[in-house]
């Protein structure tokens, strides 16, 4: 028989998801389980069903109240990165570029739309979660596909080939060979940097492989010596990269790719995102 606490990595799946953010969703979590006990006991037929829901709940109370923060925030905002060991479930549905298109759903959408096609429950349960009908439900899943599907196709690249292009990337911007570094990117590449208004990064994206290529070189000239070597990590289910500035801290590097190129860069410089990072 299962204990009510053998749920809690689902709950940690579905309130990251939700937030993008570990602390916030540890602490959804944790609520959930606070509210569970509180409850009569016996009076709780489906623990899963019923925590599932509070969890959810949760998650879109939070996302509500945190619209004008997000809004406010300096820079781009980007999801805080799951190491390894805590994202070996459902990979596909945690790699930061899958996280930044449901940064463009409402709470409720993004709910309906992560149960669904992330966990795979059916409409009456997402309906009886949610408070929506299940045409509904069905509409925003349809609506959600048709917004992020064309974009989502092209994300997935095999982990051995993704392993292999972060690894040729990182080669090629440590030696300062622009030309190499160019021909790994897409004609429409994409860099985002979140600082949070905290360290330097750049406000808004960098598009075009000519400007990622001459910013890569920049933080070359800049780089100070006897920093430890990048690590490469799984991020968010993918390949990542850990590297360390000194007194600039530390930056995760997480990727998007399309026909075996890299179509997007995503940093994180915030050191409040970053606090389970291990240089």
């Amino acid at each position: 028989m299962s204990s009510a606490n053998d749920y809690r990595p689902l709950l940690f799946g579905i309130a990251y998801r939700m937030l993008g953010r570990v602390t916030e969703a540890e602490d959804m979590v944790q609520e959930a389980y606070l509210r569970f006990h509180l409850q009569p006991e016996g009076s709780i037929g489906l623990p899963k069903a019923w925590l599932t829901k509070a969890v959810t709940r949760l998650c879109i109370d939070q996302l509500r109240s945190a619209r004008r923060q997000r809004e406010e925030y300096v820079g781009p905002w980007l999801p805080e990165p799951l190491v390894e060991e805590n994202s070996t479930d459902l990979a596909d549905t945690l790699s930061t570029a899958f996280m930044l298109m449901l940064e463009k759903l409402s709470p409720v959408d993004r709910a309906v739309f992560l149960l669904r096609e992330a966990f795979g429950h059916d409409y009456p349960a997402i309906s009886e979660i949610t408070g929506r009908s299940e045409a509904a439900c069905r509409q925003i899943v349809c609506r959600a596909k048709e917004r992020l599907g064309r974009e989502a196709n092209k994300q997935s690249t095999a982990t051995e080939e993704a392993e292999r292009l972060v690894k040729e990337f990182l080669a090629a911007a440590q030696s300062g060979e622009l030309a190499q570094l160019l021909a790994l990117l897409t004609e429409d590449a994409i860099l985002y940097s979140d600082g949070g208004g905290r360290v330097r990064a750049a406000l808004l994206p960098i598009y075009g492989p000519d400007r990622i290529g001459r910013l890569f070189m920049g933080m070359r000239r800049l780089s100070t010596e006897g920093s430890p070597p990048p690590r490469f990590v799984k991020i968010n289910g993918s390949p990542g990269v850990v590297t360390c500035h000194g007194e600039q801290g530390i930056s995760v590097m997480t990727f998007a790719f399309e026909g075996n190129r890299v179509k997007a860069v995503y940093i994180v410089r915030n050191p409040d995102k970053l606090t389970g990072i291990i240089p």
